[in-house]
């Protein structure tokens, strides 16, 4: 990576840009994109440069065919750039934006008066089961720590069954899961929010549900079951 000095310029350097270059330092490999925050505003931070590099070729662990990329944390203040950090990213780095933690300001959770999802649920009296078709029932449940209203769901085999699941915490980062490996599905519903989950029940059985997001010392205990009844 290479700093330059910026026009004008000298006869001489127009001549041999290479005497516009003030340093250079070795990323590690290939570059896929630079980020410099502010870097697309008017007033530019310019202290710091992310090299977000594609193939790092073994720097960092094995762990398998798909391996991460490498990103690189360089100060730019100074006359000669240095090398702070170095870290692993996902593949793979594209172009991204860098901005100061305190200019962003997102909500915490979902506040309860402004979820308008029509078949949202707060309190466990009106959840529950209902056959809304011949081949089709429809659930609406409610997620709070530990438990699930209603926790106990009965179909019948062919069932179309759709659970309309809210979760009814008001508590910052109280996330709950809802898992049925059976039908292999698995979601995560923040707090306040309201999120549908369908599947069709097309084996006969009793098959457990639970929570797959950590979320208090409970958290184990909080499981219900699905009963498939064969026609």
């Amino acid at each position: 990576m290479t700093k330059w000095k910026l026009p004008p310029w000298d006869k001489e350097t127009k001549e041999d840009m290479s005497k516009a270059v003030t340093d250079e330092i070795s990323v590690h490999y290939n570059i896929g994109h630079l980020v410099i925050p502010g870097s697309d505003t008017k007033e530019p931070y310019g202290n710091w440069l992310v090299a977000m590099n594609k193939l790092q070729k073994g720097r960092g662990l094995n762990v398998g065919p798909e391996k991460p990329e490498t990103s690189q944390l360089i100060d730019i203040s100074g006359e000669e750039m240095e090398m702070i950090e170095e870290d692993y990213t996902r593949p793979e780095p594209h172009f991204a934006q860098a901005v100061p933690a305190d200019v962003i300001n997102p909500i915490e959770v979902y506040k309860k008066e402004n979820n308008d999802h029509p078949d949202a649920r707060w309190d466990p009296e009106n959840t529950g089961v209902e056959r809304t078709g011949p081949d089709e029932v429809t659930v609406h449940m409610i997620a709070k720590r530990s438990q699930y209203y209603p926790d106990k769901v009965e179909v019948q085999q062919g069932d179309k069954v759709t659970f309309h699941l809210t979760n009814i915490e008001q508590v910052s980062d109280m996330i709950h899961g809802f898992g049925i490996a059976q039908y292999n599905m698995n979601g995560v519903v923040p707090p306040g929010d309201t999120q549908t989950f369908t599947i069709t029940a097309d084996e006969a059985g009793v098959y457990p549900f639970y929570c797959t997001n950590f979320c208090s010392a409970l958290h184990q205990e909080m499981q219900g079951y699905l009963e498939v009844k064969p026609r």
